[in-house]
């Protein structure tokens, strides 16, 4: 294994912060950071801001110029290797002088992999695997893109000490404090679709928008509705119609409301009745190929959270705990009853912090977890 220095963490630390500034942006490209060093001192930096448009390290590179000849470049993903909406940055780094490049992860998709041996076989010295666990997680909505064609979904729960989402009469404002409110408007900006059911819809008429952080276009709105019981008059109908699809049944789609939805500007997007539930695997396939939304925030409610997890559609937990107790009566994280105690743990805890009195966890998939880390 290559033997990593303090200077390369501080260094890739700074290519993830450059990164995180168009998260959610490039899709269905991933968000990529990079910093050109010399001497020990940073030269340029460099992110991808949008799919179409100059990677980062091309970016940093032109903006290094012929400084870069004899520099480091670190990168949070490999370069890739192939031509498609722009050439390959392998060509760039190659041209461009440097005499090492340090990467923080191998690039999942294997039609953009093979940076590493071109490089190296240009004469370039290359490190790979500097802050890995954190360029993981960067890039784990183009990960599952990849590996599983469909639509990365993150679930967000906010939940008191005892595990309930509201108190007995479905009031859930406010379990979290300001900060944890305002690091869910960030959360929303890192995806491009927000999800929730019916029953929040119904119960909370939300706007799922973006407040706060600056966005080019507001995510869109996805409402799990297998009978379509959403309000012509709710938020999202009447200001948000362009911008909202309604996951329902192929036998909803025939009736009156449907009409005058579709007249509205909404889109229905019908998948499998399954009896119980709506065909999830389905809806996130067909979000990222008739729709373009590739990653998806999920903040609700408690039964389309256990649908999900009971499908194992969950690449991501991010789960707020507030020091509060509501008791029995209280609406439970989970709206189905799990059966025996699973023999395996489904989820890796990667990361957990403080919003003043609130706590945050944010658990991986393990199967996605582990197969990153192989890359």
């Amino acid at each position: 294994m290559d033997r990593i220095t303090l200077e390369d963490i501080k260094f890739m630390n700074l290519a993830l912060r450059e990164a995180y500034r168009a998260k959610g942006k490039t899709l269905p490209n991933p968000a990529v950071g990079a910093v050109v060093v010399k001497d020990g001192r940073v030269i340029s930096t460099g992110y991808h801001k949008r799919a179409g448009l100059p990677h980062a390290e091309v970016v940093a590179l032109e903006r290094a110029g012929d400084r870069a000849r004899g520099a480091r470049i670190y990168v949070t993903l490999e370069p890739c290797n192939h031509y498609g909406r722009t050439p390959p940055c392998t060509e760039k780094i190659i041209r461009s002088g440097v005499k090492e490049v340090v990467i923080g992860v191998r690039d999942p998709n294997p039609e953009a992999s093979g940076g590493v041996e071109r490089l190296k076989g240009a004469g370039i010295e290359v490190k790979v695997g500097v802050l890995k666990k954190r360029c993981l997680e960067l890039i784990d909505d183009f990960t599952v893109n990849v590996l599983k064609n469909r639509a990365f979904l993150n679930l967000k729960i906010a939940s008191t000490l005892d595990g309930r989402i509201a108190d007995r009469n479905g009031n859930s404002k406010w379990i979290t404090n300001e900060a944890s409110r305002r690091y869910v408007q960030r959360l929303r900006s890192y995806h491009n679709g927000v999800m929730v059911g019916i029953g929040t819809v119904l119960k909370d008429n939300p706007k799922l928008t973006v407040r706060d952080f600056p966005v080019e276009r507001q995510p869109f709105a996805v409402v799990v509705d297998r009978e379509l019981r959403i309000p012509t008059n709710c938020y999202l109908v009447k200001e948000r119609a362009k911008e909202l699809i309604v996951v329902t049944s192929q036998e909803s789609l025939l009736t009156y409301k449907a009409g005058i939805l579709k007249d509205l500007g909404v889109r229905l997007l019908p998948v499998f009745d399954l009896g119980d539930n709506l065909d999830l695997k389905e809806a996130l396939e067909k979000l990222k190929s008739e729709v373009g939304i590739y990653s998806v925030l999920c903040e609700g409610g408690s039964r389309l959270a256990y649908s999900l997890l009971s499908e194992n559609l969950v690449d991501k937990l991010t789960l707020f705990y507030s020091p509060k107790i509501v008791g029995n009566e209280g609406v439970p994280m989970f709206g189905g009853n799990v059966g025996e105690l699973p023999q395996e743990e489904k989820f890796k805890l990667i990361r957990s912090s403080r919003f003043y009195s609130d706590t945050l966890l944010v658990f991986i998939d393990r199967e996605l977890y582990y197969k990153g880390l192989q890359t």
